[in-house]
């Protein structure tokens, strides 16, 4: 019984948060990376979308091509709100805190030689340019290579112009589910087989992302999200969008 009041308590806090927010603007407009599975899949679906529709009742979901138009985005006013990776965000924003934690997978080849973060240092790693790693790899020491494409990624890891990759976990095991061979080798004979095969490099200092929902001299309306976020994880919407566009739940650390 206890627990039933609870979450009627916490339903009937996230109506009244609702009406609340939208009453601040007529249409919150919400910019999110556009065609970035699972967060947002060909611009009409995706965790980001979902999550948006939840922050107020009239949401307008604004797509944009790349980080930096986001954060022009916001900065500019063109939105009202971003959700993003904390690491691209400067001082002057206002942002919650971090709700969801997808993890990263760095890799390898299996015939390559480098297969430690400390063997890492300064080395050339790769990473996608719409993924926020450009700021982790740094910070492991390395030399962060950026790539439009996972194509043109994989194809600088397999000609040594990169010693090895980064990607989110989603994408790495989207890439594998697609590509059989980076996983076993057909032909275990078969040397050439058996060295593109992909191998994870793990270590406690490879940290997860980190999504928060920035605003840009909008403290009242941050105030507002950050309570509605809260809310949204204590009644457990947040692990089940996360289970359903991540399949896991990446609402724990």
């Amino acid at each position: 019984m206890k627990r039933f009041l609870t979450l009627l308590l916490a339903t009937c806090c996230l109506f009244l948060g609702l009406t609340s927010l939208t009453a601040t603007a007529n249409s919150l407009k919400v910019g999110v990376l556009a065609n970035n599975p699972p967060y947002t899949i060909q611009n009409h679906s995706g965790f980001d979308l979902a999550l948006s529709q939840q922050l107020a009742a009239k949401v307008k979901v604004i797509p944009q091509k790349s980080n930096s138009q986001l954060i022009t985005a916001l900065k500019k006013g063109r939105v009202d709100l971003i959700i993003c990776d904390v690491s691209l965000l400067s001082k002057q924003m206002s942002h919650s805190q971090s709700f969801l934690h997808p993890a990263n997978v760095l890799f390898t080849r299996h015939d390559s030689k480098t297969k430690s973060i400390l063997k890492l240092n300064q080395k050339k790693v790769g990473y996608l340019k719409n993924n926020p790693h450009h700021a982790l790899l740094t910070t492991l020491a390395t030399k962060p290579q950026g790539f439009a494409t996972e194509s043109a990624l994989l194809t600088a890891l397999n000609t040594g112009k990169i010693k090895a990759a980064i990607l989110t976990d989603y994408q790495y095991n989207q890439l594998l589910a697609a590509n059989p061979q980076l996983v076993t080798a057909q032909d275990e004979t078969d040397q050439k087989q058996v060295g593109q095969v992909l191998t994870k490099i793990s270590d406690p200092k490879l940290t997860s992302q980190s999504l928060v929902v920035a605003s840009f001299k909008k403290p009242q309306l941050q105030k507002k999200v950050n309570h509605k976020l809260k809310l949204l994880q204590d009644n457990g919407t947040l692990s089940k969008l996360s289970m359903k566009y991540f399949h896991q739940d990446w609402t724990y650390q």
